[in-house]
């Protein structure tokens, strides 16, 4: 498991310097490209169940970002997705043995009322995760129905650590001091660990104390601080927050988050389990659960027939291009086959992006579009709903 804690620092030594000597601008935060909207309010106000224009540009756009670095990341959540001065803590893990590799960030506002937690989605030259997302494998989800062995695989990789991270956040502490508290908790046996040998101390130079100067973490008496809490993934990214969110009413150490949980709001998101599954979460998540697709994206459809009978659940939101998201009471039909649905999507987004202006290739139905996938598409769509924020 690999962690990594990002703080957006509201101002640093040099702009207080800066200040006194009056020369603020030159280190202000906005002559620094630190400009920002702030919807933390916003988005602790909106009420768990209720669709909202404004939080679908906000998480698409976390969605989309959520392929790059987090520090790029971090970035990108207090200039342009309303959540200024943020601290985010990537989580990332990878065993090409168990064909899963799972990328997840979790960003904490400013004021600890707010948490959105953001899956990122296949890599489109990541192996590893085609082959999870390809995979046939149907497992049980707990005693609640059956799923998607992949996705189920890759989501459990990140739960333990997700939460202790959401347990130092319910009683607003810092993600970014319970991963300095992982990592003190994990560190090196022989550098770090006070209980070894005093000769081997010495001789690898190790600090007995240094797991004692790690902040505490908040006490179980402490007043909870967190009031929402929004789960988000484009593709890949969008199934494990579903299968993420599910924990949340199954997991017994997690049931406070059940009700802070103000929505899950998913992007070209695959289906992820079988009839008995959208049976025992529809009522609790399904009125939480925001899909939405764009176009003739392929992936809403699958995984395809012949590798189970899977459903979707939730509501439904779809567009057009130069469009925005609207309610739809259409069913996301389930491709017969895997090869036959791809091979027919990549040929249309060939069409689509190299010979769009070709009249005579328009007369070719194509029902299906690896183009129409694109996290750029999902974000620009999310924009017109939401036109007064800064997307991109």
């Amino acid at each position: 498991m690999k962690l990594e804690a990002i703080r957006v620092t509201r101002s640093s030594q040099r702009d207080k310097r800066a200040e006194r000597t009056g020369s603020i601008e030159a280190w202000s935060p906005a002559a620094l490209g630190l400009e920002h909207e702030d919807s933390v309010d916003h988005m602790v106000q909106v009420k768990a169940g209720e669709y909202d224009q404004q939080l679908a540009a906000i998480l698409g756009s976390a969605s989309c970002w959520s392929y790059s670095d987090p520090d790029t990341f971090a970035k990108t959540m207090h200039r342009r997705a309303g959540v200024p001065w943020n601290e985010t803590v990537a989580l990332t893990d990878r065993n090409p043995a168990l064909l899963t590799d799972v990328t997840a960030y979790l960003v904490q506002s400013e004021d600890r009322r707010l948490c959105i937690l953001c899956f990122r989605g296949t890599g489109p030259l990541n192996i590893i995760n085609w082959l999870s997302d390809g995979s046939s494998r149907v497992v049980p989800f707990f005693s609640a129905g059956h799923i998607h062995g992949g996705f189920f695989h890759a989501a459990m990789m990140l739960t333990t650590t997700l939460r202790t991270l959401l347990q130092s956040a319910r009683k607003g502490g810092s993600i970014c001091e319970a991963v300095a508290r992982e990592r003190a908790m994990w560190s090196d046996c022989l550098r770090r660990d006070p209980r070894g040998c005093g000769d081997d101390r010495r001789r690898a130079g190790a600090d007995v104390g240094a797991a004692r100067r790690v902040l505490r973490p908040p006490r179980g008496d402490d007043p909870d601080v967190l009031e929402a809490l929004y789960i988000t993934g484009h593709s890949l990214g969008g199934a494990l927050a579903i299968v993420t969110a599910a924990l949340l009413f199954v997991e017994p150490r997690l049931a406070y988050f059940r009700e802070k949980l103000r929505g899950v709001y998913t992007y070209g998101q695959p289906m992820v389990g079988y009839q008995d599954f959208k049976d025992r979460f529809e009522r609790d998540l399904g009125k939480r659960l925001f899909r939405h697709v764009y176009r003739n994206d392929v992936f809403p459809g699958l995984p395809a027939l012949n590798m189970g009978r899977f459903v979707h659940f939730g509501s439904l939101y779809t567009a057009k291009e130069g469009a925005e998201w609207l309610p739809s009471r259409a069913s996301t039909r389930q491709e017969r086959t895997l090869l036959g649905a791809i091979g027919q999507a990549a040929l249309a987004g060939i069409q689509q992006e190299f010979f769009g202006n070709l009249p005579v290739l328009n007369l070719i139905p194509l029902r299906l579009s690896v183009a129409d996938h694109s996290p750029i598409k999902y974000l620009r769509v999310s924009r017109e709903g939401a036109a007064d924020i800064e997307l991109v």
